[in-house]
C-alpha cells in the first residue's frame, strides 16, 4: 500500500484567503495532488462543478453544505449531488448534522426521534443517488455544539442511515455499507477524551472510513501507523486554511512525512529510470544516424566519379 497515492489536500479557508475552486484546482495540480476536497458553499455559488473536472484530473471530493434540521435545504443539495455525479465524482462529504446539542438535548423524547429520523434521512436521501457520503465528525464545543459530535452519535447515524437506505431506497446491505462511511476528521476529536482518541475512532469505524483529514502534523505518524496497520486504503487530506502561495511549503513538510512512514514500512517511493534501456535506444538513434550518413556519402561519391 503506497500512501503517496493517497494524499491530498482539503481547502477549507473562504475566497478571500484561497481564491475561488479553480485556483486551488490549479494549486492541486501544480503539486501533483491525487486528492483534492472542496467545499461547496450553501448558496452553491463559485463552484462551478463541470469546468472544475476539465482542469483537474484528479480525485474531486466536494464536501456539501449542511441539511438543516427541518430538511428545508435537502433538495438543493440534492440537485448539487446530481451534478457531481455528473463530472464522475465518486465521494462527497457532509457534516453529521446541522442540529445545535443543545437543542436535541432539551427536547422531548417525541421530538428527538423527529429531529434524529431527519438526520439519517438527509443521509440517506443523499446516497440514494448512488454516490459514496462520508459523514464528517464534528468539533466537541462549550457552546454551540452540535450533534454528530461524538463517536457514540456518529455511529447511530451512520447505522440508522444505512437501514434507512435498505428499508425506504431498496439497497442491500453491502451496498449501504459502500455508499454510507465516515469522513474522520481527526482535528475534530477531543484527544483529552480517552474515549475519543484517535485509535478508537479507527477501531470503531475501521472500513467505514472514506476519508481522512488532518492539519496538525504532529498527529500525523499516529495517524499513519494506523492506517498502515489496518490497510486502510483512502485518501489522507491535509486540512489546510493557509494561503494559496503558503501550501506549498505546507504540503511539502505533509508530503515528507507520509515518504519517512513509506520508507519506514519499506515502499518504494518512485520507480527508477530504466537507465539500460534509455541507453539502448539513443544506440540504435546512432547507428541509424551514421548507416543513414554512410550510404549519402556512397551516393555521392559515385555521382562525382560519373562526372
Amino acid at each position: 500500500m503506497d500512501l503517496m497515492n493517497q494524499i491530498g489536500i482539503a481547502y477549507k479557508a473562504g475566497y478571500l484567503v484561497q481564491g475561488n475552486q479553480l485556483e486551488r484546482c490549479k494549486t492541486s495540480n501544480n503539486l501533483h495532488v491525487n486528492n483534492t476536497v472542496l467545499q461547496i458553499r450553501s448558496d452553491g455559488k463559485n463552484s462551478d462543478i463541470s469546468s472544475l473536472s476539465k482542469i483537474y484530473k484528479g480525485n474531486i471530493i466536494f464536501h456539501l453544505p449542511s441539511i438543516n434540521p427541518d430538511l428545508s435545504n435537502l433538495k438543493i443539495v440534492e440537485d448539487l449531488v446530481k451534478k457531481i455525479k455528473e463530472v464522475n465524482s465518486k465521494l462527497v462529504s457532509i457534516n453529521s448534522s446541522n442540529l445545535s446539542s443543545d437543542l436535541f438535548e432539551w427536547s422531548t423524547l417525541d421530538e428527538q426521534k423527529k429531529y434524529f429520523l431527519n438526520v439519517v434521512t438527509s443521509i440517506a436521501t443523499i446516497a440514494s443517488n448512488k454516490i459514496e457520503v462520508a459523514i464528517e465528525n464534528l468539533k466537541p464545543n462549550d457552546i454551540d455544539s452540535m450533534f454528530g459530535s461524538n463517536i457514540s452519535q456518529i455511529t447511530d447515524i451512520v447505522v440508522y442511515s444505512r437501514r434507512l437506505l435498505v428499508k425506504d431506497f431498496g439497497f442491500n446491505e453491502e451496498e449501504a455499507e459502500k455508499y454510507i462511511g465516515i469522513s474522520f476528521n481527526i482535528d475534530n476529536i477531543d484527544l483529552q477524551d480517552d474515549s475519543e482518541s484517535i485509535l478508537n475512532y479507527f477501531e470503531v469505524f475501521n472500513k467505514a472510513i472514506k476519508l481522512v483529514k488532518i492539519s496538525n502534523l504532529d498527529n500525523l505518524n499516529d495517524v499513519l501507523d494506523i492506517i498502515v496497520e489496518k490497510k486502510i486504503n483512502v485518501p489522507i487530506c491535509l486540512q489546510t486554511t493557509s494561503e494559496l502561495e503558503e501550501i506549498k511549503n505546507e504540503f511539502e513538510k505533509f508530503k515528507n512525512i507520509i515518504i519517512e512512514k513509506n520508507i519506514e514500512n519499506g515502499i518504494p517511493i518512485e520507480k527508477k529510470v530504466n537507465i539500460k534501456r534509455n541507453n539502448k535506444g539513443i544506440s540504435n538513434i546512432i547507428i541509424i544516424t551514421i548507416i543513414t550518413l554512410t550510404i549519402i556519402i556512397v551516393i555521392l561519391m559515385f555521382i562525382i566519379k560519373l562526372q
